[in-house]
């Protein structure tokens, strides 16, 4: 792990290169990387572009990680070459060496109050919660910040920024950190509008639904970068001039990516499958596009209402968890099937055994697992194979009724009609801190509606729990001395279904 601005990184985080839509990439692209202080992006970076140029005037603090360089075109050299198409660096100054119409992206621990001389100002963004480590891309201007606060409360509601911006949005911008990047553009023939990657992407999202492209403004943009992987999507959501998000694009982090191909596949087959009352609440893609090799959805944004407040504690929670019960277990009755027992032992049994044999539970739960799975195993002629979902949490999910009667469910990137009974709810019960009593009750309307027994639920989460826990381990990374690392980060939420299961299990 690596620190820079107290916030601590790992190199081999994809997100650290999650700002590459706003430049132009392809491989006749010339870079030059010059007086950067950290540039642990750059592995993330280098096969989408052509020659990399890195200058090193002075030491850098943090030695670039990552991926090396695939390509081998990048090369150390004491002075610049010539003009550059596009210029990374910390320093201003780095400009001279600009072409006609070429980029400069800038690093900045304070926004610069003016544009180099010759440059024409892009935009702007403030990265948060810091730099390299960014999760969010706020562009620096009134309508981003209203953005930020209001559409994605990027801040805690108990915290004082929280409730600060809840009243007056504008003062997001003095409690969020002052670091981030400014995109620059020399002139040339009087352009002064950036044809960055996001730009093509949009243009080709926009003329398949349209005949005509509304323009590309950058500092209209909003990016949110996705999880660790490779494979996950860099988020693009584009606001009107209020700060009021319009539509999403999510776009491949890499050109070679095929995910969000095989989701809009999927996507059409869920359509298919649920049909139009049960697949209502699926929000699909409103068009799909390949620019260069990488793939793009385009959504419409959905607004949501908070899943916190009184109305939430009160009445939506209660209402949201019963309904998503009901709706789940219908999906599931919709598309459940009855596989041979070889392939329910492959799919479902194998990952637990896996999971057992690592011996990474703690010891009580490791006992209650060993038995759930020898009682799945006895019976696993009974386990049905439906539709999951895969990544069932609230922040996938757009409440569209603040009573908690209404939802979209996003993000289906994950889903496999290969899947489990039961895991889609319990981890969704977690996400949404749902009191012991209603996690009971909706556990309960679930399996009636299902035909399971509730002796089979915890096998029915164990394998749920073993799948999802070796997915994660592909993700994020493994370390032997920390139980938390890879999949282990699920070890407070089975520990939550426990306390739900059990309770259940004890319950008349």
């Amino acid at each position: 792990m690596s620190t820079e601005g107290g916030h601590e990184y790992s190199v081999q985080d994809y997100r650290l290169a999650d700002f590459k839509l706003l430049l132009p990439l392809g491989k006749g692209v010339r870079v030059l990387v010059t007086e950067l202080r950290v540039d642990a992006f750059l592995g993330h970076l280098a096969r989408e572009v052509g020659s990399i140029d890195r200058v090193s005037c002075q030491p850098t603090t943090e030695k670039r990680g990552g991926e090396p360089d695939p390509s081998g075109r990048e090369r150390s050299l004491a002075q610049p070459e010539g003009l550059y198409d596009l210029i990374l660096t910390n320093n201003p100054r780095a400009s001279q060496h600009l072409g006609p119409g070429g980029i400069l992206c800038l690093f900045f621990d304070h926004p610069p109050e003016a544009a180099p001389d010759g440059l024409t100002l892009i935009g702007r963004w403030r990265a948060y919660p810091g730099w390299p480590a960014f999760r969010v891309l706020i562009p620096d201007h009134p309508a981003g910040w209203r953005s930020a606060v209001q559409s994605f409360r990027i801040f805690p509601s108990r915290s004082m920024a929280g409730l600060c911006t809840r009243i007056l949005p504008g003062l997001a911008r003095w409690f969020a950190p002052s670091c981030g990047i400014a995109i620059y553009q020399r002139a040339d023939t009087g352009q002064t509008q950036v044809d960055n990657t996001l730009s093509l992407l949009d243009r080709s999202l926009c003329a398949s639904q349209h005949s005509e492209w509304p323009g590309f403004n950058p500092a209209a943009w909003m990016l949110v970068s996705g999880r660790l992987g490779e494979g996950n999507p860099i988020l693009a959501f584009n606001m009107d001039a209020k700060g009021y998000p319009r539509r999403l694009l999510k776009a491949a982090r890499y050109a070679e990516g095929q995910h969000l191909a095989l989701e809009a596949a999927q996507l059409r087959q869920i359509e298919e499958a649920l049909g139009p009352r049960l697949g209502g609440r699926v929000i699909r893609p409103t068009a799909s596009a390949q620019v260069d090799g990488r793939w793009a959805l385009a959504y419409e944004f959905v607004p949501t209402s908070p899943f916190h407040g009184l109305r939430w504690r009160l009445q939506g929670r209660a209402r949201f968890c019963m309904t998503m019960a009901e709706w789940l277990a219908q999906v599931g009755c919709m598309t459940r099937r009855q596989d041979s027992i070889e392939a329910i032992h492959q799919r479902h049994l194998q990952p637990l055994d896996r999971l057992l044999g690592r011996k990474v539970l703690p010891p009580e739960a490791h006992a209650m697992a060993q038995a759930a799975y020898q009682r799945l195993e006895r019976q696993s002629e009974r386990i049905p194979t439906i539709l999951e979902h895969g990544d069932l949490g609230i922040y996938n999910i757009r409440l569209t009724a603040a009573d908690g009667s209404d939802f979209r469910v996003i993000d289906w990137g994950s889903s496999t009609f290969d899947g489990m009974p039961l895991g889609d709810l319990a981890y969704l019960l977690t996400s949404a801190r749902a009191p012991t009593s209603l996690a009971v009750q909706c556990f309960h309307r679930y399996l009636q509606i299902m035909g399971l027994e509730v002796t089979d639920a915890f096998g029915l989460w164990c394998c749920y729990l073993s799948r999802r826990w070796e997915e994660l381990d592909q993700i994020r990374p493994v370390d032997p001395n920390d139980p938390t690392s890879g999949g282990g980060i699920l070890l407070p939420v089975h520990a939550q279904v426990s306390e739900y299961l059990w309770e259940m299990a004890h319950t008349p």
